[in-house]
């Protein structure tokens, strides 16, 4: 089976468990409609899956999993509503964000109630014979792991003032921000199917390290994507003045006449900064090697990644859990 079948196949289990605490249909106008306007505009569920799939590796059930995975999935799109309105973005995955239909008030009535209803779903392990000790801990993982979250979106939107931002700061803050709930995911299915500490331990780094890969090459689909597949817009981070790692190596390694040409468009408002913006900015990337550099990075955090997958069983849920793994830092959409 190729591994996006796979991906659409897991992602029907996923969707059954989240309408397990989500209806489909509903008496309260603008809620749960909206939740699943939301949560069916794409996305491929692999955090959940990953969850799935180190569960499976050692030993475990799929089905006494999916509660715990669910609620993964619920506080990601719970994030993404919020990031939403305090990045501005008008669209996500070539649709309308739900601030831009409902109003900001709505939108994060409903984002807020994503993170409820993921807490809910969490406590439906209790229905697979989960002991609550198991629950109390995976309950516990998941308010740590969203409150670092929000640390993360904190340092993003702190960054947006600095022109100072190190590649270490930009490393803690996308940790933080991408690869918590990765690491939460995978830790989980570990702890769950009753692994030793050190195999849960593997798995949460793991999470840290291809959490950060994935969004660092989000970040370079954003200047060099395209947009068919990307479904997001090219260049969108400089009209934020988002200071990825692109931006980062660049001001670090070009001349005092292109930094300060760079610094003027990223200062822009976004609704100032033109098309010609993006296209120049990009092309200073490009000049100074910057795209590069990145992808370098994430290719080094997803041989580190790898490596970690290594204390997992040489089964065939590792084989895909591998391919899924490579697929999320080789992707080009």
């Amino acid at each position: 089976m190729k591994l996006t079948e796979f991906l659409d196949k897991q992602r029907s289990m996923i969707d059954r468990e989240m309408e397990a605490v989500i209806p489909r249909e509903s008496e309260i106008e603008d809620l749960y409609t909206a939740h699943w306007e939301f949560l069916g505009q794409g996305g491929k569920r692999w955090r959940p899956i990953m969850c799935v799939l180190v569960h499976e590796c050692l030993g475990g059930n799929a089905e006494d999993i999916l509660p715990f995975a669910a609620s993964i999935e619920l506080i990601h799109n719970f994030s993404l509503i919020h990031d939403d309105i305090e990045d501005g973005d008008r669209s996500r995955r070539g649709i309308p964000t739900l601030w831009v239909k409902y109003g900001v008030p709505k939108a994060i009535n409903i984002g807020d109630n994503l993170l409820n209803k993921a807490y809910e779903s969490a406590t439906r392990l209790k229905e697979r014979n989960v002991p609550l000790e198991k629950i109390l801990w995976a309950i516990e993982l998941l308010s740590r792991s969203t409150a670092t979250l929000s640390e993360g979106q904190a340092l993003e939107m702190s960054f947006l003032d600095r022109w100072d931002v190190t590649e270490d700061e930009y490393l803690e803050m996308v940790w933080k921000k991408t690869g918590v709930l990765v690491s939460a995911a995978c830790a989980g299915g570990a702890y769950l199917a009753n692994s030793d500490r050190s195999v849960v331990e593997d798995m949460r780094e793991y999470g840290r390290l291809i959490g950060p890969a994935f969004q660092i090459v989000d970040d370079v689909l954003n200047v060099s994507g395209d947009y068919e597949k990307y479904k997001k817009e090219i260049g969108g981070d400089i009209g934020e003045g988002k200071k990825t790692l692109m931006v980062i190596h660049l001001l670090e390694h070009c001349s005092p006449g292109i930094r300060e040409e760079a610094r003027s468009i990223l200062a822009k408002p976004r609704e100032e900064t033109s098309k010609e913006d993006y296209a120049r900015v990009i092309e200073m990337m490009r000049d100074h090697g910057s795209i590069e550099y990145a992808r370098g990075v994430a290719s080094d955090y997803l041989a580190r990644a790898k490596g970690k997958m290594m204390c997992l069983p040489d089964v065939e849920e590792r084989d895909i859990l591998l391919e899924l793994t490579e697929f999320l830092v080789r992707r080009n959409f």
